[in-house]
């Protein structure tokens, strides 16, 4: 089950102790449950921010790995400008040879 199911799930209980909460709220004043009951709402907001951090680090790890594709197109242009320059390949040849690396790399990284 991905990250994200399980933080949609962690909220949706929080969501029902606060929904009880707010429904009973006379019942809740009356009986002094106050702080119970934040206590049981902050027991279950707990997974939601183990969660958080797991996503967010997977997300910075996609986006910053999308920097080394831009990275490895520069070195293959600069390599292939050398190529041209010096030992004399079509332009169009090494352009081919520089999306064929970045695709494959791509489809390697979302698997």
């Amino acid at each position: 089950m991905g990250i994200g199911i399980k933080l949609q799930e962690a909220y949706a209980v929080a969501g029902g102790i606060a929904e009880q909460a707010f429904s009973s709220i006379r019942t809740v004043f009356s009986y002094v449950g106050k702080k119970r009951t934040m206590e049981n709402f902050s027991a279950a907001l707990e997974p939601t921010l183990n969660l958080g951090i797991k996503q967010g680090l997977l997300k910075g790890l996609a986006i910053g790995s999308i920097g080394v594709s831009f990275a490895v197109w520069a070195f293959t242009a600069w390599n292939g400008s050398i190529l041209i320059i010096d030992k004399g390949l079509k332009g169009g040849d090494v352009f081919n040879a520089g999306v064929c690396i970045i695709f494959g790399g791509l489809t390697l990284q979302k698997q």
